[in-house]
């Protein structure tokens, strides 16, 4: 899917009711860029309202995804109304393929236009886009309500994206807000289904989160069906990651209540017995321990352990059990969810009622005797300057910036056949400068190396760094400010600020887009500053100053400050 436009009816966060932003044009250079790894890069000051674009996608598709479902708990449905959303006035346009076509390509595709008026339900138009083979034919409305009497789903379902995901680097709780929502959701789904004795493969809904725990599924499914030699070979270069050596996962065989009063209750994981049959197979060994481990919810319950030693053989294995690393990657998400069982239904109805900015203290920690899921002793392989042989190490050892480099790294790869809109709020804020430069590169190296069609999805990350902007095309970065006359955000291109981004050095990029015209650090730079050169009368208080200023490393304002000092001739 593409982006073409948004554009908000009432205050939302900081963006003012009338604010749009554009992103992909209906022109044939537009159409071309489309078919590239060109993310959209929205830059500006802190308090910009940039953040605040991702947090309101997020939020309108989580509404679109509640009004198009079959299945939402008795316990969300008092709190939820297909009139009233959060922002609960808006347009957005983008470009998609209908799921039920075979083939992902421009001339297939609709343009897509959602309206919602404020207190009125959401209406979505299809329309076959300029360079469609149906160009001509006219614009009609797709209902978003799915059948009340079969499991016929909405006719709007086939043309929301497969996947909408989040990340935030900085915990943005508000970006993080409906995903949780929606993760509640995927676990009464289940209950409902295990109630009903329905199958379930995996949740209804499209919105995925990734967080610490989910991107440890994540890093695992690229790792055991990603080539090395090919889309993994940045891992290497950039982390010396050379793979996966083993890992552990639990499963504490908890019971699921399917009351309130809990007459009636399942085995937990009875629903997906048949999967976990295909990781045994999978596993190098595996054990249960009856009726050892106490939790909070339950008494004592099973716990069983799979230990994996990950060779080639390992991974054609999984490969032969699991077709790709996402219906891996999928399996791994439902058994997270169910960590959710923990959670009583007065304390999720404060989260779906919730139309604030965070969840924090809503929702219990859960310790490890209290999840039916979790990764132990994931190791891996890296190389090490000043050893032979690659080293095992716990991820956890790993530093932010090595984390952070996987997790996006990871959802890009994993998720590349698929019509996904991904939403990364500063995503590069624990790199280093060389790995800042390197982001966008090495995303794309590793995409074009997996074949991947760009036209299934589109990014969209926000980012303070220079280096990353300096990587994205004029008309990809999105500059937001407040205007000084009526204080309202305007988001425009750089190329319609008439500033060319890609390949700009990083110094121009702070001086014009956030007015920062110096290449040191304030403090350093009161250090040249405080040189009084009018009371500069002799050549032993020049070069005094001279010698004072070797303690600041080289700049260019050192260098002016120096140039000027030379110039300066005494008798």
């Amino acid at each position: 899917m593409k982006l073409l436009s948004l554009e908000i009816g009432e205050q939302f966060r900081s963006l003012h009711p009338g604010f749009k932003v554009h992103f992909h044009k209906l022109t044939d250079k537009g159409v071309d860029s489309m078919l590239e790894f060109q993310p959209f890069c929205f830059a500006g000051l802190n308090g910009s309202g940039k953040s605040n674009v991702l947090e309101a996608l997020a939020a309108i598709f989580y509404h679109l995804e509640m009004c198009v479902a079959k299945y939402r708990p008795d316990s969300f449905e008092k709190h939820f109304s297909r009139s009233k959303s959060t922002p609960d006035a808006f347009t957005l346009k983008y470009l998609t393929c209908s799921s039920n076509k075979n083939d992902y390509v421009l001339f297939l595709a609709d343009i897509v236009t959602i309206t919602k008026e404020k207190g009125k339900e959401p209406v979505m138009t299809v329309e076959p886009n300029p360079f469609s083979k149906e160009k001509g034919a006219e614009a009609r409305e797709v209902s978003l309500k799915p059948s009340a009497r079969s499991q016929v789903r909405a006719p709007g379902k086939e043309f929301l994206p497969d996947l909408v995901v989040g990340y935030s680097s900085g915990e943005n709780e508000i970006l993080s807000l409906p995903f949780i929502k929606n993760r509640l959701i995927h676990f009464d789904e289940y209950k409902e289904a295990v109630k009903k004795g329905f199958p379930f493969d995996e949740p209804e809904t499209s919105l995925l989160y990734i967080d610490e725990e989910m991107s440890q599924a994540v890093l695992l499914a690229c790792m055991l069906y990603e080539d090395p030699k090919t889309t993994l070979k940045p891992l290497r270069d950039e982390l010396g990651i050379v793979g996966i050596r083993s890992f552990r996962m639990n499963l504490n065989m908890q019971t699921l209540h399917l009351d309130e009063e809990k007459k009636d209750s399942s085995p937990i994981l009875y629903q997906v017995e048949h999967i976990l049959d295909k990781l045994k197979k999978c596993a190098s060994s595996w054990y249960e321990q009856k009726g050892g481990i106490k939790g909070m919810r339950d008494g004592l319950f099973t716990v069983l352990t799979l230990d994996f030693f990950v060779d080639e053989k390992t991974k054609q294995v999984f490969r032969d059990h699991f077709s790709s690393s996402f219906e891996l990657f999928r399996f791994f998400q439902v058994l997270y969810e169910l960590n959710a069982n923990i959670i009583s239904t007065p304390t999720k109805e404060e989260v779906y009622k919730s139309r604030g900015f965070y969840t924090d203290g809503k929702l219990p920690e859960a310790g490890p005797e209290d999840r039916v899921f979790y990764f132990l002793d994931y190791m891996i392989l890296k190389e090490i300057d000043g050893l032979e042989k690659p080293k095992e190490l716990l991820l956890r050892e790993f530093s932010d910036g090595e984390h952070q480099f996987l997790h996006t790294m990871g959802i890009c790869l994993m998720l590349k056949d698929r019509r996904t809109l991904l939403l990364l709020d500063e995503p590069e804020t624990h790199f280093n400068p060389g790995w800042r430069g390197k982001f966008i590169k090495v995303l794309n190296d590793s995409l074009k190396a997996g074949g991947t069609n760009n036209f299934l999805k589109d990014v969209i990350l926000t980012s303070h760094s220079p280096f990353v902007i300096s990587d994205c095309l004029p008309n990809n970065v999105i500059f937001f400010k407040r205007n000084k006359d009526n204080h309202k955000i305007e988001a425009k291109t750089a190329r319609e600020l008439d500033f060319n981004t890609y390949g700009t050095s990083v110094e121009i990029i702070l001086d014009e887009l956030f007015e920062y015209n110096q290449s040191i650090g304030d403090w350093a730079n009161e250090e040249l500053k405080t040189i009084d050169f009018d009371n500069i009368e002799t050549q032993e208080q020049k070069e005094a100053i001279k010698q004072e200023l070797r303690i600041l490393g080289e700049s260019i304002e050192k260098d002016l400050v120096l140039a000027k000092l030379n110039r300066m001739k005494f008798d």
